[in-house]
């Protein structure tokens, strides 16, 4: 790309570039013939100041351009100031490089000059590389004089160096500034007025220091200069800086003011006394303005923050009196910050008054800081919960040791939800405690962290006797070792489900548990939920209805089925002790006569009074049925002979020969008996066919007998 089209692409860049190369020719001419000794270098050098202020605000791609019509604006001054060929390009050249060493470095080591935390880099990197930079460009200098036949080359050092260290730090940093500042740099807006007085100030106080050359007076023009500073900050220094070098320079130059006073002074001795004040007047001036830039906008940024934060921040002393409300409290309270300047515990809720007032005071006495959570009225008439976090700072006042700084926010809201919450928690406990059933909930680590009071009802323990034990520590060694493994598989992830026989840790009831796992979002396991029933009711109803399928309503005997049962199992007993059995197959006789005589209500008289008196008649541990209608058997396992049988079948005939009374009626009743002996019997069905047999040969023989038959 050529250098027109370079230029074409930066709009405005020729004139700029033609206006720093001419400003830079006339203050090269002027410090050249002003404040130069013959046969020396100048004392006052503020060229390159200048060109690398302009630089710091460029791009790096436009450098060249800038850099070389600030050469040609120098250049051209000395070759008019009639500096020969050779002497003119080798300064020039030596200014080249300072300018290139001190804005490089700036640039590599701080690319944003305007950043405000990187006020202190930027101090410490532009002296830094001014004082590398002047050295280098005056031992260029020196050798330039050397060449030219100049004897006073240590002379030569020390004036380039001291004016271009002097005219860099100065003209630099009034560039930056100014350049900072922008169209600011005549005030502030609103504050134009008093920044012209400001300036006239000390212009007639620099007027009354440099017209008179009877007092060293300088010192005097301090005073207005800090005047300026304190007030309009940066802009302050550029423009006192810009009053105080003109006036002094003028009256410098001619050869009246303080400077005056010294006797018989060389122009290189005003000059060096020039630098020095002026110096001293930068160095005055802006670190002030530094400072005083940078609290400011601390305090900007500060205060910005409290302004425009949703969170409401008081400054108060101990008693509670605010000296500062941020603009907050419009939308936490609806009040104006100024209708808050004053403690209002008069709208704190009387009820929440001591304990903030108590925390408040334990902040300010400790240090320790601690949310205080109180209600106060808001300005609709309506209380809010507010949360204030406080915090202890000292105060500027000695009298008043420490204030607090404290940030509030409306919490209502989180406190309705609280609220709402508990409620809803309310409610599932008393769901959960009014519940017919043990909810428990064991976390990882096998630790009661939830019991309802149904427990209570189940155990006579109060839940909060196991709440934080383990199962293990709250239930005993005997009943951990039984659920140990329904509850490891419930860690592991498994739901379990398993019942409970009546025993010391099921405080005597059947109970039925379901063990479900608690399981996070992320997968793990955070232990199980316990769900247990008493199922007593039922089971005790399970039993009844078992009893009820093996008895006989009528009687209260066992009936077919139970008989069918007990038959098979002494039958197996039977075959494995070699014992006979014994089984008795009975009928009433002339049952049916009854019946149809006096009803089945009368039968049925019978039949109980019949089933009474058999009962009677053998032991407890004997079998007696009712298989049907008025067929009984007995089932004996231990008679060793049938004689044994024989007796008891005697007895049963004696004790059924009285009649049954019913209604008044005497019903004579009998019965026919059949008794089977075998020592093993094959099965169930060729035991009772045996009996049946003995029992037709009894009925066969004329009723109310036995037979036996033998196997």
């Amino acid at each position: 790309m050529s250098a027109a089209t370079r230029i074409e692409r930066w709009p405005g860049l020729p004139g700029r570039l033609v206006l720093l190369a001419a400003a830079t020719a006339v203050f090269a001419w002027i410090a050249i013939d002003l404040t130069r000794v013959a046969g020396s270098v100048s004392s006052v050098w503020i060229a390159n100041g200048i060109v690398v202020g302009v630089l710091l605000f460029k791009t790096t791609r436009q450098w060249p351009w800038w850099i070389a019509a600030g050469w040609i604006g120098e250049f051209t001054a000395r070759l008019l100031h009639g500096d020969a060929l050779g002497m003119s390009i080798g300064n020039s050249l030596a200014n080249v490089l300072e300018i290139v060493c001190v804005a490089g470095a700036i640039r590599r080591r701080v690319p944003d000059i305007t950043d405000p935390s990187r006020l202190l880099r930027l101090a410490f990197t532009a002296t830094a590389s001014t004082l590398i930079a002047c050295a280098l460009s005056a031992l260029i200098a020196v050798f330039n004089s050397a060449v030219g036949g100049h004897v006073s080359l240590g002379e030569v050092f020390l004036t380039w160096y001291t004016a271009h260290v002097i005219g860099m730090v100065i003209v630099a940093t009034l560039m930056v500034v100014a350049r900072r500042e922008g169209r600011w740099i005549v005030g502030r807006r609103g504050r134009h007025l008093d920044y012209a007085l400001c300036m006239g100030a000390l212009l007639a106080v620099c007027a009354i220091v440099f017209t008179q050359e009877r007092l060293p007076l300088l010192f005097l023009v301090f005073v207005p200069l800090m005047l300026v500073v304190f007030r309009h900050g940066f802009a302050g220094v550029v423009g006192a800086t810009v009053v105080i070098a003109v006036l002094s320079g003028v009256a410098t130059a001619l050869e009246t003011g303080p400077f005056a006073l010294v006797e018989s002074p060389s122009l290189l001795q005003r000059t060096l006394l020039l630098q020095l004040f002026i110096t001293a007047t930068c160095l005055l001036a802006l670190p002030v303005a530094t400072v005083l830039s940078e609290r400011r906008r601390l305090a900007v940024r500060y205060r910005t923050l409290a302004d425009h934060s949703r969170d409401l921040v008081v400054r108060m002393s101990a008693d509670g009196a605010p000296s500062y409300v941020s603009p907050a409290i419009r939308h936490v309270l609806g009040y104006e910050p100024e209708e808050f300047l004053r403690a209002r515990w008069d709208l704190v809720n009387p009820e929440d008054i001591p304990q903030a007032s108590a925390a408040f005071q334990r902040i300010a006495e400790t240090g320790i800081s601690e949310p205080v959570t109180f209600r106060i009225l808001h300005k609709d008439g309506q209380e809010r919960w507010v949360e204030v976090a406080a915090t202890r700072v000292e105060s500027g006042d000695p009298d008043a040791p420490w204030e607090l700084v404290a940030s509030a926010r409306d919490i209502s809201k989180r406190m309705q939800a609280l609220a709402a919450l508990d409620e809803s928690q309310s409610r599932l406990r008393a769901v959960a405690d009014n519940m017919p059933a043990l909810i428990v909930h064991i976390d990882a680590d096998e630790r009661y962290t939830f019991i309802n009071a149904y427990y209570e009802r189940l155990f006579g323990r109060k839940p909060d006797e196991l709440l934080g034990r383990t199962i293990r520590e709250a239930r005993g060694e005997e009943a951990y070792r039984e659920w140990a493994p329904f509850i490891h598989r419930a860690l592991d992830g498994e739901e379990q489900k398993f019942e409970r026989d009546p025993s010391a840790s099921s405080a005597g009831r059947y109970l039925q548990s379901h063990f479900v796992p608690d399981v996070a979002p992320d997968g793990s396991n955070r232990g199980f939920y316990a769900l247990t029933f008493d199922i007593t009711p039922l089971k005790q109803a399970e039993q009844a209805l078992a009893k009820l399928a093996r008895v006989d309503a009528l009687t209260g005997l066992g009936n077919r089925r139970q008989f069918d049962e007990r038959l098979e199992q002494a039958i197996a007993r039977s075959r494995r002790q070699s014992s006979p059995l014994v089984l008795m197959s009975l009928d009433l006789d002339k049952f049916k006569a009854i019946n149809d005589t006096h009803g089945h209500l009368a039968g049925d008289a019978v039949l109980q009074a019949f089933a009474g008196r058999l009962t009677a008649c053998v032991r407890d541990v004997d079998v007696v049925a009712r298989l049907g209608g008025d067929e009984f058997v007995v089932l004996i396992e231990d008679a060793r002979t049938a004689q044994v049988a024989e007796l008891i079948a005697q007895k049963i005939l004696t004790v059924v020969r009285p009649p049954v009374v019913f209604e008044g009626v005497h019903l004579q009743m009998g019965t026919s008996i059949g008794i089977a002996f075998v020592a093993q019997a094959a099965s169930a069905n060729a035991l009772i066919a045996l009996a049946d047999k003995a029992l037709y040969e009894a009925k066969s023989a004329g009723r109310n007998t036995w037979r036996v038959i033998e196997d």
